[in-house]
């Protein structure tokens, strides 16, 4: 965006021939701002985005607004623009930059922008179809403000220090969860911080109350900053977790299973004690594209335990049956070696977004070793060696086509490299968020792969914002071991989906593999309604980013 200017003296600016520009702004139909003010940064920049602002102050020639503006289809603004408070909902053309400080921008189908687009501590409502020419740069967190001062106006900084002490969720609570094995959850936290000692200590905990097994669960993290970037930290959880938190959000499994009994996962109770390390990129990144990317690596025990059947309230229906169904003593729930054993974890992330894309992978390993794991699985006999390496990899991607449809792409593969895998380790798919013609959590095994490929068409309104499309997706998919072999699964599905950011409701049929594992000649046909979110590229096991 240009070389920086010298701050000091020039950092009051006057806008050189912004009279030409306000008679050209009004000559168009759009407001005006008054002649002669000035605009400036109070203080340093603190930022590279910041740094930006104050270079375009200093290069003048730019037209100000300050209330709400619109901007119609065939207008024109021949110069730049500075929208300071306001809202501009833009469907004409701006031959300039245009920064937005403290205000709402709405780019709507039709607008152009022949410079760069800088949005800097309010709101960036975009359009695939709208023309940037420049670069986009959205910073919903720079802490800046405007206020009037000396006949114009003063850009401040308001760094507002984080509380010594916070409530997580709202007002502590977060969002109750639902499955077949606890029934209703509900998780409450809290935050503490000590700002002024070293390392920045923060320590957050919390609890799970589980009132059909008459239980808490909890959870403490203490960290330290080592650097800007590093934290250091012990933590302590006891929870149930599961390994297909990919296949869909916790919060629309949770309704699901609710009205339904449609539980995509599988379940088992874990402690965790261990240490972990975390290294993050520069947040935000200086530039929009530029990638976000962490690395987590952690080392720890943990004791496993399964659970048994519960009967949960189900709207409609009952409970669909789990894995399987053939062995003795069937428990639609999900068995696991007891015992505990020592692991260590290493996840990377990375992720760039752009305007009409967004590419994420994630990579991770996981190392364990036997301490006193165990369990008797019927039919096999016992197994009590449990050293193993596991690793998986994800990838996720979408792209917005030049005529605005859209192209999105998960995978997702899990493998044991090395020894044999304990079962809390497995992996499940089958059902709706994976190949809706298989049974739900119909495949488990070691091995996992799944990937995924969709192509919509919108119909009805826009493809950042929200509308009606008619999609066409193709899966494919299996679970697998050295003893078990290895087959693939597939289906093709299709349909509309109503969609509204990053979330949609999807109505559609699937034709593809059959309804029963192990007859992949056959051919299945099903209609489903689902909610899909945008996939996940976090590894698997790895903490989520604080």
């Amino acid at each position: 965006m240009g070389p920086l200017a010298d701050p000091g003296e020039g950092r009051e600016v006057k806008r050189v021939g912004l009279a030409v520009a306000l008679a050209a702004a009004w000559a168009a139909g759009v407001p005006a701002a008054a002649d002669g003010q000035g605009v400036w940064l109070a203080e340093e920049p603190r930022s590279e985005a910041q740094a930006a602002l104050e270079a375009f102050l200093e290069a003048g020639g730019f037209a100000v607004w300050t209330t709400d503006t619109v901007l119609a289809r065939g207008d024109t603004v021949p110069g730049a623009v500075l929208l300071l408070e306001g809202t501009a909902r833009i469907a004409g053309r701006i031959e300039g930059n245009l920064y937005v400080v403290d205000g709402d921008l709405f780019l709507r189908s039709g607008a152009s922008i022949t410079g760069d687009v800088v949005v800097l501590g309010g709101g960036f409502y975009d359009s695939d179809v709208a023309e940037v020419e420049g670069t986009v740069t959205y910073r919903p967190n720079e802490p800046l403000r405007v206020r009037p001062s000396r006949g114009g106006f003063e850009i401040i900084s308001e760094v507002d220090p984080e509380p010594a002490f916070e409530l997580d969720g709202t007002y502590g609570f977060h969002l109750p969860t639902y499955d077949r094995v606890n029934g209703l959850s509900i998780p409450v936290g809290v935050l503490g911080r000590v700002w002024d000692a070293p390392g920045r200590p923060e320590l957050a905990a919390g609890m799970t109350w589980i009132p059909a097994r008459e239980d808490v669960d909890y959870r403490f993290r203490n960290s330290w900053r080592l650097a800007e970037r590093v934290r250091l930290g012990l933590f302590a959880t006891s929870a149930v977790v599961n390994n297909e938190d990919w296949i869909r959000p916790t919060w629309y499994n949770s309704l699901a299973h609710f009205v339904a009994g449609d539980d995509v996962r599988s379940h088992y109770d874990s402690k965790e004690l261990g240490l972990e390390l975390e290294w993050t990129s520069p947040e935000p990144p200086v530039w929009d594209d530029a990638p976000r990317w962490r690395v987590v690596a952690a080392v720890g025990r943990e004791e496993a335990e399964d659970f048994r059947f519960r009967q949960v309230t189900i709207l409609f229906g009952e409970e669909p049956p789990g894995p399987f169904p053939s062995l003795p003593d069937y428990d639609p729930h999900l068995q696991v070696n007891e015992g505990s054993l020592w692991f260590g974890r290493l996840g990377f992330e990375w992720a760039s977004q752009g305007r009409d894309r967004h590419t994420a992978i994630g990579l991770g390993v996981e190392a364990g070793f036997e301490d006193d794991i165990g369990h008797l699985v019927a039919g096999l006999g016992p197994i009590t060696k449990f050293d193993f390496l596991l690793a998986e990899g994800r990838v996720s991607l979408r792209r917005v086509t030049p005529r605005g449809h859209v192209v999105e792409g998960f995978g997702i593969g899990r493998l044991d490299v090395a020894g044999r895998l304990p079962l809390q380790r497995y992996s499940m798919i089958g059902g709706i968020g994976t190949l809706p013609t298989m049974p739900l959590r119909g495949l488990r095994n070691a091995r996992l792969l799944f990937a995924e490929t969709t192509y919509a068409i919108p119909l009805l309104g826009d493809a950042a914002l929200g509308g009606l499309d008619v999609f066409a997706r193709g899966s494919a998919g299996g679970v697998g071991s050295d003893d078990d072999g290895f087959d693939l699964y597939g289906s093709i599905q299709g349909g509309l989906a109503l969609r509204m950011w990053d979330f949609q409701l999807e109505f559609g049929a699937a034709a593809g593999s059959p309804a029963e594992p192990g007859d992949p000649g056959l051919l299945g046909l099903v209609a489903f309604v689902d909610i899909r979110t945008r996939r996940s590229a976090r590894p698997t096991r790895m903490p989520p980013p604080r």
